[in-house]
């Protein structure tokens, strides 16, 4: 494990060192993506240079290697989400699309007035397909509330029953932060025997998981948010439960034996991997994990949590700033009394300042919040207290020049 070093850390992210807009950058749309380090981007440079082949179809030299590499990753993976069997690694584009792989898959399961349960405050990637679902088998979507004082509701169990069949939640609010209580709604999902989906998209980059104590049916999770490339993610499942998904994609590499009259279909992981994969993006994914596992994660998240808090204090004193996001979340969400969030983005903007502005994917969050959208800055390993200290000056700048 490598010593916690903001510096030295962040010397490993080489696109922090430019200017923007004429000014040092400052990167604080991390829950949007994270940057990547010398040894993600090493990893894409070496596979192109020495392993370029496609994977498993080949027998042939740089096939072979790239073929392992690719095999490897997937090992690396499970060890990195600690789950007990790396062929239920499924390669993804990144959490959308394993949702939608899971929401289709399930689709022929699903019956008229049956329910599909989510929370109040899910991404729209976690939303959408739950509701495209619902209106293609007659199935009825619900959510539980989450309140604007950053309170869940208590009766957790009044939401679950003999006709819900899915719950699918975020791990990690992106819009506001707030940790869902998972233990208790797993627990709740089991007593009524629902299919359970965590989609862990904010959660990796930050937190450890543990496959056996979230103990979800299906996990899914982006590359690009834990420092890896755009373009690749996973979708973990129990055995039992990817096997129940029909593919939401057909074609080569997915299949063991086509005839022109019928089509059987490969076994997992492969079952589920139609076509060329993306090849680097899996190898950089891996390196991404490796990177992280070689870090004192619980130093990086506390890190990351006080300079997320160093902003909170000091927005908490200004009267016209209504913050969002709770306490040690590693995220600051806000707005600001009578002035547009474009205009104090734009602001920020223009001294180098890159943070979030609007409503996050997350429309009828907002829309229960009460506001068009918010302010987020959120935090990674490579900020460090003169991105929040810049942040919080020029963002009280723009406000005294806003008000006028």
């Amino acid at each position: 494990m490598v010593q916690f070093d903001p510096i030295s850390l962040r010397q490993q992210f080489p696109i922090l060192s430019q200017l923007a807009n004429d000014h040092p950058l400052v990167y604080l749309d991390n829950a949007a993506t994270t940057q990547k380090p010398h040894c993600v981007l090493n990893a894409i440079m070496d596979y192109y240079q020495t392993s370029n082949a496609n994977v498993h179809r080949g027998s042939h030299f740089l096939s072979d290697k790239a073929t392992n590499l690719f095999e490897q990753a997937r090992q690396t993976v499970a060890e990195f989400i600690q789950a007990p069997e790396e062929s239920h690694v499924i390669w993804c584009k990144g959490a959308t699309e394993a949702i939608n792989q899971v929401a289709y898959g399930l689709e022929a399961e699903l019956k008229p007035d049956d329910e599909i349960l989510i929370s109040s405050l899910e991404h729209h990637a976690n939303l959408v397909p739950w509701q495209q679902l619902a209106q293609r088998t007659g199935a009825v979507l619900r959510s539980i509330p989450f309140t604007s004082d950053a309170k869940w509701e208590t009766e957790y169990a009044s939401y679950f029953n003999e006709k819900t069949k899915i719950f699918a939640c975020a791990q990690i609010s992106n819009a506001i932060g707030v940790q869902l209580p998972l233990k208790q709604l797993m627990l709740e999902a089991k007593r009524v025997k629902a299919l359970t989906l965590i989609d862990g998209a904010q959660a990796v980059a930050h937190y450890p998981v543990n496959m056996a104590e979230l103990d979800c049916d299906f996990y899914v999770f982006s590359g690009h948010k834990m420092y890896a490339p755009t373009g690749i993610g996973v979708l973990y499942g129990k055995e039992k439960a990817l096997e129940r998904l029909q593919p939401l994609q057909t074609g080569g590499e997915m299949v063991l034996r086509v005839s022109l009259s019928s089509t059987e279909f490969n076994r997992l992981p492969y079952r589920l991997e139609a076509g060329t994969p993306n090849i680097e993006g899996v190898i950089a994914l891996a390196s991404a994990c490796d990177f992280l596992m070689a870090q004192d994660r619980q130093a990086i998240l506390n890190w990351e949590i006080s300079l997320a808090n160093r902003v909170r204090r000091i927005l908490l004193n200004e009267a016209d700033i209504k913050i969002y996001s709770p306490e040690n979340s590693t995220l600051v969400s806000f707005v600001v009394k009578n002035i547009n969030l474009v205009d104090l983005n734009g602001f920020l903007d223009s001294k180098g300042i890159g943070i979030r502005s609007g409503s996050h994917c997350a429309h009828p969050l907002m829309a229960q919040l009460g506001v068009n959208g918010t302010l987020r800055a959120s935090f990674a390993c490579y900020n460090n207290e003169r991105d929040a200290d810049h942040f919080v000056a020029t963002l009280l700048d723009a406000i005294d020049l806003l008000a006028e």
